[in-house]
């Protein structure tokens, strides 16, 4: 995938793959800010403090779209998975492409309007997936949940769940989500707001949930809990927590910040 290139059946879903897709759209940044922006988050062992890797995140325009280049990298510093995201088709719905070197998995979703294909490769020795994306209103890809979440904040302060179609590769389609106003409190001298993702669905309970806090002056992530799309030594999608702090934030990224990071070579050895 070149730098700012854009070429780059719903069965019972298992526990463990459903809704690992959609770690990587919460790595939302302050709506206040330009769209230029540079942060990290870093991903924790969900039962302790062991780091597992940090994700390096780049909004930038790219030639009149917005787009966004997200790096994966191992505790040591290596990159080992690389994403894009191009808003070609609305903000709430891009374009986007994830690899893992480690495995040569990759997903993601290309073309435009009521072309659109989801696909899925399991490793690099494994043939690709794909599906046709119906065109219908109320879906939500990748990183695009981000935009749902400013457009949609206000709704968010009554009682009624708000209810999404979430695109996950695994499935080749959508899954239907429901967003869930947990509480909203003072943590650390800040309001924050505690959202929750669950199934739509009757098995739901079969589903774990992912939980979200957001800061509620500039609507930015601060902390996501759930399943991770980044796979484990052994595979498997493993449970994790992301903070994402405030000297996480970083300068602006330059052309050149922007073009290294997009080519750098991905480890294919980073054992999480």
């Amino acid at each position: 995938m070149p730098p700012y290139g854009h070429s780059h059946r719903l069965n019972i879903p298992d526990k463990r793959t459903l809704l690992c897709a959609l770690l990587i759209a919460f790595g939302v940044a302050p709506a206040c800010l330009a769209t230029d922006q540079h942060y990290e988050g870093i991903a924790y062992a969900s039962d302790g403090a062991r780091m597992l890797y940090k994700e390096e995140h780049f909004l930038f325009d790219d030639h009149g779209v917005p787009s966004r280049l997200v790096l994966y990298r191992c505790p040591s510093g290596q990159p080992f998975a690389r994403k894009w995201d191009h808003d070609v088709a609305g903000a709430d719905a891009p374009n986007f492409d994830l690899i893992d070197a480690r495995m040569g998995y990759r997903e993601g979703v290309r073309g435009t309007g009521g072309h659109r294909v989801v696909y899925i490769q399991a490793d690099s020795r494994a043939k690709m997936r794909s599906a046709a994306l119906p065109d219908r209103p109320g879906t939500v890809i990748d990183a695009g949940f981000d935009a749902y979440v400013r457009e949609h904040w206000s709704d968010f302060d009554s009682a009624q769940k708000a209810h999404i179609a979430f695109v996950v590769p695994s499935q080749l389609g959508s899954v239907p989500l429901r967003v869930n106003n947990a509480d909203t409190h003072v943590q650390d001298g800040e309001s924050v707001r505690h959202l929750r993702l669950s199934m739509d669905a009757w098995y739901g309970f079969a589903v774990p949930s992912i939980d979200l806090t957001y800061e509620a002056a500039d609507r930015r992530l601060l902390r996501f809990q759930g399943l991770s799309n980044i796979h484990d030594a052994a595979g498997k999608n493993q449970s994790v927590r992301i903070e994402f702090p405030r000297s996480g934030v970083l300068a602006v990224p330059s052309r050149e910040d922007i073009d290294r990071a997009a080519t750098l070579p991905l480890s294919e050895s980073c054992p999480l």
